[in-house]
């Protein structure tokens, strides 16, 4: 699973969102959120569930994959290393 991040803000608010196994973040609290999310879900990612607060991204994870498991969902989501430059280029075509 590949995870990056768009955006950014103080006070990140962060959502995420899966195609696969490709899972991306984006700050709601940015000024780019709305057109950002408008092209993934263009591309075909869903929102894995409402936006998060948190201090950092990794914490941002772990509150979902906290939520997940409350939930019983067998596919819990994971954090592996990506380029984020790489990562943007293939998503959005930058």
């Amino acid at each position: 699973m590949t995870l990056c991040f768009l955006g950014g803000h103080s006070m990140p608010n962060y959502h995420f969102f899966r195609q696969g196994q490709a899972v991306i973040y984006l700050d709601a609290n940015a000024p780019s959120y709305s057109d950002e999310r408008r092209q993934l879900v263009e591309q075909g990612f869903a929102a894995i569930a409402l936006p998060t607060i948190a201090d950092t991204p990794a914490e941002a994870l772990a509150l979902l994959r906290q939520h997940q498991g409350t939930q019983g969902d067998g596919n819990a989501l994971c954090l592996t290393g990506a380029s984020i430059s790489a990562a943007l280029t293939g998503v959005l075509g930058s």
